[in-house]
């Protein structure tokens, strides 16, 4: 595999995750992309310093943050570009309008998020050996993985209609026609390639805590990614109690978490576990991450 997804419910660890198996991987020589797609930009937190758009944090590692305003910008600069050449001017100041208010509209994160990623990692296929995505919560990743798939052959059957409709000769000369259906052509080739890339050379690694939300979002998750054929191979459990603790609150959560590892191991059968300790520091800065990247056997 040469991309890695990691997953899962929001505060279970996975940017710490994610982060440490990039500094792993990077660390055995392998030139390395992080990339966030959550929108909180959690990777300048745990690296301890500002990502800003993209950083070279080691010889091996770069990390990117995408910034969502930004591609939502460069998004509608898009799309007005490639509508030019068949809207009219009075449907194209419409269509302007409209895109004004996109930062405000239902699921255009995901949209965004999908094209920056899809851009990302295409055009440095041959630049890396490794591709490790932090991704944002579950729901939201989701939703992105399973739009890659249709999006090329939607954007197939527009590529046809466009090409066939006649307005488009004289409402827009011929270098405007040809750029706008090349624009379109870009992204068919883009969304095949990504799809290709996330079917044939990606895993997901789930994250959880053993705690009953956490365990049922993972569940839920696991069995849409393996419907869609994405490949789940492991998952990592975080923040593992001590064993035979003296404190007596210690005791009742270490009783709580058993029945939830009991379940995990129960109802991810065929799925292998990792199990990472809960630690007496903040994992903070690279050091701390490549230490912690012990606890990873991926």
């Amino acid at each position: 595999m040469k991309v890695y997804f990691f997953g899962g419910k929001g505060g279970v660890g996975k940017t710490t995750v994610s982060s440490s198996f990039a500094v792993k991987v990077s660390e055995k020589g392998k030139k390395t992309l992080l990339i966030s797609t959550d929108p909180a930009h959690s990777l300048s937190d745990v690296f301890n310093k500002k990502i800003e758009g993209e950083k070279k944090l080691s010889e091996n590692l770069t990390a990117v943050e995408i910034d969502v305003y930004g591609e939502i910008k460069t998004y509608k600069e898009r799309v007005i570009e490639s509508s030019k050449a068949f809207l009219s001017k009075e449907v194209l100041k419409s269509l302007e309008e409209i895109l004004e208010n996109l930062e405000a509209s239902p699921g255009i994160e995901d949209v965004v998020i999908l094209e920056a990623l899809s851009r990302i990692i295409t055009q440095r296929w041959k630049k890396y050996d490794v591709f490790v995505v932090d991704t944002a919560p579950t729901g939201h990743t989701l939703g992105l993985l399973k739009t890659v798939g249709k999006l090329s052959n939607a954007l197939e059957e527009i590529i046809k209609i466009k090409e066939k409709i006649e307005e488009f000769r004289y409402r827009a000369g011929k270098e405007k026609r040809v750029k706008a259906i090349e624009i379109i052509k870009e992204r068919k080739r883009r969304f095949s390639k990504f799809s290709e890339i996330i079917y044939n050379y990606s895993v997901f690694i789930p994250v959880l805590i053993p705690e009953k939300l956490p365990l049922e979002e993972t569940l839920r998750l696991v069995n849409s990614l393996i419907s869609i054929g994405i490949k789940v191979e492991k998952v990592i459990v975080n923040r593992i109690l001590p064993e035979n603790p003296k404190d007596e609150f210690l005791k009742r959560r270490k009783e709580i978490e058993k029945k939830y590892v009991e379940e995990i191991e129960e109802r991810l059968k065929g799925i292998e576990k990792i199990y990472i300790p809960l630690l007496e520091e903040e994992v903070v800065g690279y050091e701390k991450l490549k230490n912690f990247a012990n606890f990873l056997e991926v």
